[in-house]
């Protein structure tokens, strides 16, 4: 009795000195955008604040829209714009704001314990900033989205992209949204490193369950909606998808929410008119990530169509988070029929994949969705489960924070 009460004590009091330590070591944090727009880094920030301080760095373009933790310190760094007004500067301006970048940037990570950076101009900047500074901290590499190829040395991304490739051996681990990536980046990069894969899922404490869960199935149900969220753009089966309609009970309308370029946008339009499915394609603009649940919530299922033009698109069987944040929200998905999706998501009822170059093939899946109320109440509960038991940030992000607390707090965590 009196052995099992030392060992409680001590466990109490190991714990309470780690997390003494934890509370004393800050993390920085640095994209060279504006972090808002990235759920992944936002869902980052949220649970390595549970346990570090934070200070976070960020571009001052678009309007800041996330309220992050009391204990995290934003920096929005540069003059405001926006991202299109960014990207065309030129070539001199955009290299000097990078250098201005890297310059404060530099004073501001003079004190933490550990650097994260995502994506290569992040990460150039990560590296840039240890090397002006005495000591040498542990680094952190995670890279979103992979760049087949060289941009040309008339850009800024040309030489950022060089230098990342020279210097990503500097890293403790990098970080990728599918193992494929990871491969196929060692392969481009001769990185003989650490990787970890930290797949794109939603964090489980943001997308907490409807209160009105049950009831909301059916109004679903009987006013089907296909929703596409994020990106819209006609190279991601758009226009096929538009064009199932014609093969689709009249009822079932398709909601577009997200960046747009205007050419897309016309063309769209046209099609739509085109097809007489005009008034069942409703198009709105992109809103903050704080306001996307409930456009989730309301519509029937969603769809992450992708074509196979690059290995981008053939990796989202992990890397899409619109994939999980429908499951987050009770809705089955449709997917593209392609080796990766089918990989990882091959055994999940609530998925159905279909041709991204087929409209019929499409049209067929939602049918298959829409067919029956039972089955579909029983895809959407099995969604909503499978998000709260495997597809959520928060399991995924663990062995990441584990590697990260050594790294931080070294012995002091390693035993536990």
């Amino acid at each position: 009795m009196l052995v099992s009460i030392f060992l409680l004590l001590h466990n109490f009091n190991s714990n309470i000195l780690k997390n003494r330590a934890m509370a004393h070591k800050t993390i920085g944090m640095l994209i060279y955008a504006n972090p808002d727009h990235y759920p992944p880094t936002i869902n980052a920030v949220h649970l390595l604040s549970e346990h570090f301080d934070v200070v976070l760095i960020g571009r001052n373009q678009d309007p800041a829209i996330w309220k992050y933790p009391s204990n995290v310190k934003v920096h929005r760094l540069g003059k405001y714009t926006s991202v299109r007004e960014r990207e065309k500067q030129s070539l001199e301006a955009k290299l000097w704001e990078y250098i201005n970048f890297v310059a404060q940037a530099q004073k501001l990570l003079k004190e933490v314990s550990l650097i994260y950076a995502y994506d290569y101009f992040a990460y150039t900047i990560a590296y840039l900033c240890l090397l002006l500074q005495s000591k040498s901290i542990p680094l952190i590499y995670h890279n979103h989205d992979l760049n087949e190829k060289l941009f040309p040395l008339s850009s800024l991304s040309g030489w950022v992209q060089r230098g990342e490739r020279k210097w990503v051996h500097k890293a403790n681990f990098v970080i990728f949204p599918s193992q494929e990536r990871a491969l196929f980046f060692k392969k481009l990069t001769n990185f003989l490193g650490k990787t970890m894969v930290v797949p794109n899922f939603p964090r489980k404490s943001y997308f907490q369950e409807h209160p009105n869960f049950p009831n909301l199935l059916l109004e679903r149900f009987h006013n089907p909606q296909i929703l596409l969220q994020g990106t819209v753009s006609v190279k991601n089966s758009l226009l096929e998808l538009i064009e199932s309609l014609d093969f689709l009970n009249q009822s079932i309308e398709i909601k577009l929410i997200g960046y747009i370029q205007e050419a897309d946008k016309l063309v769209i339009r046209n099609f739509s008119i085109t097809k007489n499915v005009a008034e069942r394609v409703k198009y709105f603009p992109p809103v903050p990530y704080n306001d996307l649940p409930p456009h989730t919530w309301k519509a029937s299922l969603g769809v992450c169509l992708y074509k196979k033009t690059g290995i981008n698109h053939q990796t989202m069987g992990t890397a899409s988070n619109k994939i999980y944040e429908y499951a987050a929200c009770g809705l089955p998905v449709i997917v593209s029929d392609q080796p990766n999706y089918r990989e990882h998501l091959a055994n999940e009822s609530w998925v159905r994949f279909a041709d991204p170059d087929n409209p019929k093939s499409i049209a067929s899946a939602v049918e298959d969705i829409m067919s029956d109320f039972n089955k579909y109440q029983a895809m959407c509960l099995a969604a909503r489960q499978a998000f709260e038991e495997k597809y959520n940030y928060e399991s995924a992000f663990y062995p990441l924070f584990k590697k990260i607390q050594e790294l931080v707090c070294g012995s002091e965590v390693k035993n536990e």
